[in-house]
C-alpha cells in the first residue's frame, strides 16, 4: 500500500475492526471549530522553550477516500487529544486539535511539527465525514464520554517528555470495513531517514538528529509495531 514519503503501513484486522466500530456513532453534527495550546515548529518558538516542551511529529491524511467499506466516499475530519491528568467535562476542547480546515489543501499526508507540553496523550475524539450518496451524509462521532474511561483512552496515547522530539505515525482512514481513524507508520529506515528530510525541509530549523520513534500506542486503531535497532 502506497503514501507520500513512500510509507509502508500495516492494515487493519478485522477482530480489531469489530472493537473499535462498537464506538463508532451515525450523527449529523457539524464541524466543530475546537483549538488546542499546541504551537506550530518554528525556530524561533522552539529556542526559548526547548527544555521544556515537547515536539510531536505526526502526519494526517484528511483527503477523501473514495469507496470506503460501505460508503461512495469518506473523510477523516479531526482528531483530539486530552492531556492525561486533566479533568474535563464532555463540552470542553481537546488540549490536542487536528482540524482539516486548518490543514494546507494537498494530496496525501500532511506533516505536522507541534510543540506540546510534556505528557501523555489519550486519543478523545475523532470526527469522520461518510457519504453514502450526494443526499446521504453523516458523520461517524467518537466522543470523550465514549472513548476516555477512568483516566484511559480505549483508543490509545502517546507520550512525549520534556526536550522530547517524538514521531506518533500516520493517520488516515481504514476502510475494511466502517470507516475508522487508523494509525500507520513508516517500517523501513530508509523511509523514515527519507521523511525526517523532508519535515526539515518543510520545517526549518526542525532538529531531525533528536527525532525518536515512538508509536501512537493502540489495539484498535493501529498495529503495533518496533522498528530493529
Amino acid at each position: 500500500m502506497r503514501r507520500r514519503h513512500g510509507t509502508k503501513c500495516r492494515m487493519s484486522s478485522k477482530a480489531a475492526k469489530s472493537m473499535f466500530g462498537g464506538l463508532l456513532v451515525l450523527t449529523g453534527v457539524g464541524t466543530a471549530q475546537a483549538e488546542g495550546p499546541a504551537v506550530t515548529f518554528t525556530t524561533a518558538a522552539y529556542e526559548s522553550v526547548a527544555n521544556e516542551k515537547a515536539v510531536v511529529l505526526i502526519s494526517v491524511n484528511v483527503n477523501r477516500r473514495w469507496r470506503c467499506g460501505q460508503f461512495e466516499n469518506a473523510q477523516l475530519q479531526a482528531l483530539g487529544f486530552d492531556r492525561a491528568g486533566a479533568e474535563k467535562a464532555a463540552s470542553d476542547k481537546a488540549d490536542l486539535v487536528i482540524e482539516d480546515g486548518a490543514l494546507p489543501a494537498r494530496k496525501g499526508f500532511v506533516d505536522l511539527a507541534l510543540i506540546v507540553d510534556p505528557g501523555e496523550y489519550l486519543l478523545s475524539s475523532y470526527r469522520i465525514k461518510a457519504a453514502r450518496s450526494v443526499s446521504e451524509v453523516g458523520y461517524f462521532a467518537g466522543e470523550r464520554a465514549t472513548l476516555v474511561a477512568d483516566g484511559k483512552s480505549k483508543a490509545g496515547t502517546f507520550s512525549a517528555r520534556a526536550g522530547e522530539v517524538v514521531y506518533v505515525g500516520h493517520f488516515s482512514l481504514d476502510c475494511a470495513e466502517a470507516p475508522i481513524p487508523w494509525r500507520y507508520y513508516l517500517a523501513d529506515k530508509d523511509d523514515y531517514a527519507k521523511y525526517l528530510k523532508m519535515v526539515a525541509r518543510e520545517y526549518p530549523g526542525f532538529p531531525t538528529e533528536q527525532a525518536k520513534f515512538r508509536l501512537f500506542e493502540t489495539t484498535t486503531m493501529g498495529n503495533p509495531y518496533q522498528p530493529s535497532e
